[in-house]
């Protein structure tokens, strides 16, 4: 009889246990204290153990595949967009540094021709980077060749979201009417590097020139790609420097961009305007593959204008600090959850790096060794509940980050973040951004909130002030670099009009670039001036603002071009 309770509290008791870690799976409940004293020592946390040569957040869409299981935040109504083994998903195969006499990038060749092997598409290729289309199920196959150093989803560049009322503003208007003093009367050749042009024909000799050339890097080659955003930005270029030449060119991936650049240099072009922003694409010291095209640019000849980013409220940084020795970061005394709010319908992803960036040599990254993880949660019925997790490894060949996303939030609640140290043999610096937050995150912190590669010495970048009052907008992100470098530059209107945003303004740092990248066409265009000269002449003319000087904020002050 006893041996028989035995086995039935055995069998029991295995129930239970296998129920509980199956719930932790599904991102069931972890309970802490309350929303700002946060405990998270004793919790159940997903175990590290997938293959390291493989992103984590490309593991997650493989595993969901091959088992057919749901995303974990299933329960809470939160949506990612399932896919099949069978299902060609776009990847980027870092291959290792391998030259031969015949080939510069041989490792990247044997990459490509294993894609090939395994059903494969090949989309593009730069440098050592594969951008290809692969089936799910072979993906950890292609893993276990020895000149595949690491594979992992594409960076993805974020838009950081008439006449423009910044002609006026800025006395770009009295320019234009300005006799030529260059004897060769060339218009400038001003590039709009962006994620799409919807739109723009419809807008060709009104909004914009009559004629403009456009050429689409994405693999399916879509100029358009359902997005307003790089239209918007071609508006404010052609109000400010009307008899420009504009190229009108898109990308959707950090290897498309990197084949952009080079086509844009090899077509004499001047001046690019850049209205994007990408987060964990490198140290925020003007280093990385980014930061590489615009010191490319530059080199060239090329004026590089650049967006400082919208992220001054959805960026927080720090040295981990660990006073309970529980491996979590705390953010406060006892906070170990950032929380930040999310409206309704919204797009949720997190990025966290940090300070172990290694050296950069053409392209060739070191890696890192100090690991440290990231752990996503949403608050419901007054608890914090896991979501979702990135265990990325960092054992030397990996980057020093975590990323998160993109959950799509179906009500309105906080949504909050956590660190945890799991193999790391010093407190690093951490950075952190959020996206879908509708306020500042608790802990904000706005300095060094640059996007990549607003951080580049060859960039000029641009903050964002109000075109009507030169107030400073709040979401402007802000220096300095990480190695201690004021930025932005320079700043310019935003809140401004165009066709294709309609009633609604276009604001941020986006609408702020092209009226930089437009007055440095005019300029140009008017005078025989030298890129030294031209940029100085930028510089003097510019509306301080702020405390005196060059500072954090505005820069040298907002765009002028009238004299003072």
């Amino acid at each position: 009889m006893k041996k028989q309770y035995l086995t039935r509290f055995i069998v029991i008791f295995f129930l239970i246990t296998i129920s509980a870690i199956y719930l932790v799976s599904k991102g069931d409940i972890l309970n802490v204290k309350n929303l700002h004293d946060t405990d998270l020592y004793n919790q159940t946390i997903p175990p590290k153990f997938h293959n390291p040569k493989i992103e984590y957040e490309l593991y997650k869409l493989i595993e969901e595949a091959t088992i057919q299981k749901k995303a974990p935040g299933w329960s809470f109504g939160l949506q990612r967009n399932p896919i099949t083994v069978e299902d060609p998903i776009q990847i980027i195969i870092e291959s290792k540094s391998v030259f031969s006499a015949r080939q510069l990038y041989a490792g990247a060749n044997i990459a490509k021709n294993m894609v090939l092997a395994l059903g494969g598409r090949v989309e593009t290729t730069f440098k050592d980077l594969v951008q290809c289309r692969l089936p799910v199920s072979t993906i950890e196959e292609l893993s276990l060749n020895d000149f595949v150093r690491y594979i992992r989803l594409p960076f993805k560049p974020q838009a950081l979201e008439m006449i423009s009322e910044g002609v006026n503003k800025t006395g770009a208007n009295s320019w234009q009417n300005l006799t030529l003093y260059r004897s060769d009367g060339e218009s400038p050749k001003i590039a709009i590097l962006d994620i799409g042009f919807k739109g723009y024909q419809s807008l060709l000799g009104n909004e914009l020139p009559s004629d403009v050339n456009t050429k689409s890097f994405r693999a399916d080659g879509d100029i358009f790609a359902n997005q307003v955003h790089g239209t918007a930005c071609a508006e404010i270029v052609h109000d400010m420097s009307p008899n420009a030449n504009l190229w009108l060119v898109n990308f959707a991936t950090d290897v498309e961009q990197h084949k952009a650049v080079d086509w844009l240099i090899s077509q004499g072009i001047q001046i690019i305007s850049y209205s994007i922003g990408w987060e964990n694409s490198g140290a925020g010291n003007g280093t990385g593959p980014i930061c590489e095209d615009v010191e490319k640019a530059k080199s060239q000849g090329i004026f590089w204008v650049g967006a400082a980013g919208n992220e001054a409220e959805k960026h927080w940084e720090g040295t981990y600090s660990d006073p309970d020795n529980d491996r979590w970061h705390n953010f406060g005394s006892v906070d170990e959850i950032l929380d930040f709010w999310v409206p309704a319908y919204t797009d949720v992803s997190v990025f966290l790096n940090w300070d172990d960036w290694g050296s950069w040599n053409l392209g060739n990254y070191s890696g890192s060794r100090q690991d440290y993880d990231l752990y996503l949660y949403i608050w419901s019925n007054n608890l914090w509940y896991l979501v979702d997790s990135s265990l990325d490894w960092q054992e030397g060949s990996q980057w020093p980050t975590e990323y998160i996303g993109s959950w799509y939030a179906t009500k309105a609640t906080y949504w909050g973040v956590a660190i945890r140290k799991f193999n790391a043999t010093r407190n690093v610096k951490l950075e952190l951004f959020t996206k879908g937050n509708s306020a500042p995150i608790e802990y904000n912190v706005p300095e060094g909130s640059l996007t990549i590669p607003a951080d580049s010495a060859s960039s000029i970048t641009v903050g964002a002030t109000d075109w009507s009052s030169d107030t400073y907008h709040s979401y402007s992100s802000r220096g300095p670099t990480h190695d201690g470098r004021v930025k932005p530059d320079i700043s310019a209107p935003s809140g401004v009009s165009t066709v294709s945003y309609g009633t609604t303004n276009f604001y941020g740092t986006s609408a702020a670039t092209p009226h930089v990248a437009g007055a440095l066409g005019t300029i140009r265009e008017k005078v025989a001036y030298s890129y030294d000269q031209i940029y100085y002449m930028l510089q003097i003319r510019a509306v301080d603002l702020g405390q005196a000087g060059k500072d954090n904020q505005y820069g040298v002050g907002r765009l002028s071009l009238n004299k003072k």
